[in-house]
């Protein structure tokens, strides 16, 4: 299984790396996760060198069938988050070991 990656590892990796205390590091690892949030809310895109780009998509009306009833019902158009890698990203995760 490979290694997982969350809010309390990226912290503690920052934390070490960077010779901080842990809840400094909580802090900037938040206040990036807030600028990247706070972009795609407001239509913008986020990118990052070397690791891909965030961009919002948006998905049109359609029709669905709810599972439980196997009634057609309408869902509603939305934007999601998409994420595109780097090509530099892409051949990191391609590289054999």
């Amino acid at each position: 299984m490979g290694k997982l990656v969350n809010k309390e590892t990226l912290a503690q990796s920052v934390a070490e790396k960077c010779n901080m205390s842990k809840k400094d590091a909580m802090k900037a690892v938040n206040v990036i996760f807030d600028e990247m949030s706070d972009a795609l809310v407001n239509e913008g895109n986020v990118e990052i060198t070397s690791f891909g780009k965030f961009h919002i998509f948006y998905r049109k009306e359609r029709m669905g069938i709810n599972p439980a009833t196997k009634e057609k019902m309408m869902i509603h158009s939305s934007k999601l988050p998409k994420f595109k890698p780097s090509q530099t990203l892409k051949n990191k995760c391609n590289e054999t070991k």
